[in-house]
């Protein structure tokens, strides 16, 4: 059965609610109960005479008899426009009980005008079962004109925009940056589609490097072998330090101004939450960013020459840079359009590129949706001083990412004009990013935006998956718990792997970033009462909870076991062969204990909810002076579980603003599994004292130190099982080390640490 879940809805005054009501057009002053509903009913875009009032009469009937109104007539009525079938999905007798248990929002009030009223408003601020609220859908089908003016609702914005008279404009925006010293600023190609509207409009923008094309043959071809062994490193301290680019300053020509762009497009990739705005009055913008098709530059993938090419969008929609007509420079054109407000959304290197810009502080961003973003690019391609691969991609690095998003390339004339200098960039990137031995430096400190958090400006919103270990969940983590506290934050965490949440049937996500970009971009004010983390809960079907915040102090140690056991790393042949080709039979075998492991299964004595990066504290030798090591936390046992993924509810079933953008409802189902990784964890043995020190490693001397795990929030129940895995080589993350190397672990002076 569905459950929803609302999080969007902005209480209001009894006045401010009939108010917005008159504003659609139901108009109930001096009416009885039946005539406000019979009003209510009237004025909707639906069939009234197709309704049911109660198990005996027709609502045609009801409204013709001496029957009075009740809430029980109500909620029949109501779950009908919601989209649910009476006498089959519910019966008219248990209408209220059946609206409880989906967890529709209720007046808990007897029977009155005002009641009544206050109910109609709550129920067109639900979710109808197929995603969408029931106002959204209602103006979907005509409940107020196609004005291209602002209607609002509950302070969120309303598809009133004609997105079939929209402009799309092409304009190319001069940056700080000359990324390939050519003496000249770069030049950033940007997108814009926005409606027509007398006035100046907010901008939703999205900054993403593969926007304009994907060079996907020179990609593969760049990718890293990870059958290799293991470098031993020469002691040291690693010692980095931030440092920003220097602009050049270079003399500014001056050319003929307009207010007109000059080209236009007809067809592009767009991101579906931006349609939803673009049919609300918002404007929505790509840009690629430098070393990208129809742009200037080198793809300098992560730092802050890239950073800065986005921002500089920014910077032109508030009047401080210049864009031109053209890529030629002849004629710049003014965005005499924007109102100067904008928000950034993104997923995965989108949303990176909105944590990266938020850390300069830029004038003018006002909010940021970052979904799966990156915040520091070493977590991403390394961890612990070992080269680490996203889930999915081994053998991918940096340098494999910049060819992927070098678009540039795939224009002849850019290909012959600038390849050499490219290749010869991307050769030094290759060469600094340090594959050998793993290690923190310079290039990676130059891709971490952790520490410049403190510049932070805008408001932060951060949706993540907990069951995401491509961008791993101490990306989120480690950003939203370096925000300064005069920041407002709000994180969206749920089950899901690397995946948007906007399209789910359980929660009103969509609606909540209407209310939010509604107040932060239209000057109004953001009465949205919205806690710091909405979680969706594990091993419950469409459940989602408050929570005060991501990162407790509380701890609950429990030891490994007793006496001692090894492992060994090296695998035969053919069983490694198995492994290189098809890491995901690796995965099915470690989780069941048919690899090299020690296998640790613990039964949990009390309820508890990991909340934060568990840690294993582990004593252990080796008889080798170079090692990684490996480890994964499970939640074990056969049980009803939320896999990663969601499946389709109904096709086509949400419309983005009126026969506009069409796209699926989906929900995550709960299905019977054998396991699930909670958290998961890597380090190379010569970095066990911290990230930033690498030491030696004496063979056959006992060594203690902690691997942190990925942060999570996950609930246990007291009896529940968790099975903890400590291995060496992981086919999908690691580099492929096949020596003859023998782990042993003293499991008694071994333990696990949960945070709570």
């Amino acid at each position: 059965m569905v459950k929803f879940n609302h999080f969007s809805i902005v209480e209001k005054t009894f006045e401010e609610k009939n108010s917005e009501l008159k504003s659609l057009g139901f108009e109930f002053d001096n009416k009885s109960e039946k005539e406000v509903l019979n009003n209510f009913f009237s004025v909707a875009p639906i069939d009234e005479a197709s309704l049911q009032a109660s198990d005996k009469l027709s609502f045609t009937s009801f409204l013709n008899s001496n029957e009075n109104l009740n809430w029980v007539i109500f909620w029949t009525l109501a779950l009908q426009v919601q989209d649910f079938i009476v006498n089959f999905e519910f019966k008219p007798e248990k209408s209220i009980e059946f609206a409880k248990s989906i967890n529709l929002p209720m007046i808990d009030s007897e029977m009155s005008v005002d009641n009544l009223i206050s109910a109609i408003y709550l129920l067109l601020l639900s979710r109808r079962k197929n995603g969408m609220s029931l106002i959204e859908y209602w103006v979907s089908e005509g409940l107020i004109p196609v004005d291209n003016q602002y209607h609002f609702f509950n302070d969120k914005t309303l598809a009133s925009f004609d997105t079939a008279v929209v402009k799309r404009e092409k304009v190319w925006v001069e940056t700080s940056l000359d990324s390939q010293k050519c003496g000249q600023y770069d030049l950033v190609y940007v997108e814009i589609h926005r409606p027509a509207f007398v006035g100046k409009i907010p901008v939703v923008m999205t900054a993403s490097p593969y926007h304009l094309g994907m060079n996907e043959t020179a990609s593969e071809n760049r990718l890293h072998k990870m059958e290799t062994e293991l470098s031993e490193k020469q002691i040291h301290e690693i010692i980095t330090q931030p440092v920003l680019p220097v602009d050049p300053n270079y003399e500014k020509s001056k050319v003929y101004s307009t207010t007109e762009a000059e080209q236009s497009f007809t067809h592009s990739w767009t991101y579906s939450l931006n349609d939803y705005f673009l049919a609300r009055g918002f404007a929505s913008i790509y840009v690629a960013g430098i070393g990208t098709k129809d742009s200037d530059g080198f793809q300098s993938s992560g730092n802050y020459q890239q950073v800065y090419s986005m921002k500089a969008v920014i910077d032109w929609l508030n009047g401080r840079t210049r864009a031109f007509t053209s890529r030629s420079r002849e004629k710049e054109v003014k965005a005499d359009w924007a109102n100067g407000k904008v928000a950034m959304t993104g997923q995965s290197y989108l949303g990176t590129m909105s944590y990266g810009v938020a850390t300069t502080g830029v004038d003018g961003l006002e909010v940021i949706l970052t979904q799966a973003g990156i915040s520091s690019w070493y977590n991403y391609y390394r961890e612990g001083g070992l080269v680490r691969s996203p889930a999915g991609f081994p053998g991918e690095d940096l340098d494999v990412l910049a060819e992927l998003t070098y678009s540039r390339n795939m224009s002849g004339a850019d290909y012959l004009s600038g390849n050499e200098i490219y290749q010869k960039q991307l050769d030094e990137m290759t060469r600094a990013l340090d594959r050998k031995s793993g290690d923190y430096n310079q290039f990676w400190e130059d891709r971490n935006y952790l520490p410049n958090v403190k510049n932070v400006k805008a408001d932060v919103l951060i949706l993540h998956g907990l069951q995401d270990f491509n961008v791993t969940t101490d990306q989120a983590y480690n950003y939203w718990n370096a925000i300064p506290e005069t920041v407002a934050k709000h994180a969206f965490l749920h089950r899901g792997a690397h995946l948007p949440i906007h399209n789910w049937q359980s929660i009103d996500f969509t609606e909540v970033i209407n209310a939010y970009f509604t107040a932060k971009l239209l000057g109004r004010d953001l009465n949205l009462n919205l806690p710091p983390v909405i979680l969706q809960e594990n091993n419950k079907y469409e459940s989602w909870t408050s929570l005060d915040g991501w990162g407790k102090s509380g701890r609950l140690q429990h030891n490994l076991g007793s006496g001692t056991t090894t492992f060994e790393n090296h695998y035969n042949a053919d069983d490694f062969d198995r492994y290189c080709k098809d890491f995901q039979v690796f995965k099915n075998e470690l989780f069941e204990g048919k690899t090299n492991a020690t296998i640790v299964n613990i039964d949990i004595p009390q309820e508890i909810i990991i909340n934060g990066a568990p840690e294993l504290e582990i004593k252990l030798k080796i008889n080798d002076s170079r090692a990684l090591l490996s480890a994964q936390l499970l939640d074990f046992g056969q049980k009803k579980r939320l896999p990663d993924h969601p499946v389709t509810v109904e096709a086509n079933a949400l419309d983005r603003g009126r026969l506009f953008k069409q796209e699926n409802l989906v929900e995550i189902p709960l299905q019977n599994s054998p396991y699930q990784v909670i958290s998961k964890g890597f380090l190379n043995l010569q970095n066990r004292e911290s990230l930033m020190n690498v030491s030696s490693i004496l063979p056959g001397k006992w060594m203690t130190f902690r691997l942190k795990l990925l942060p999570s929030i996950y609930k246990l129940n007291m009896g529940d099982k968790i099975r903890i895995l400590i291995y060496s080589t992981d086919f999908e993350h690691t580099i492929r080390d096949n020596r003859e190397v023998t782990y042993e672990i003293d499991l008694a002076a071994s333990k696990i640490i949960l945070p709570h």
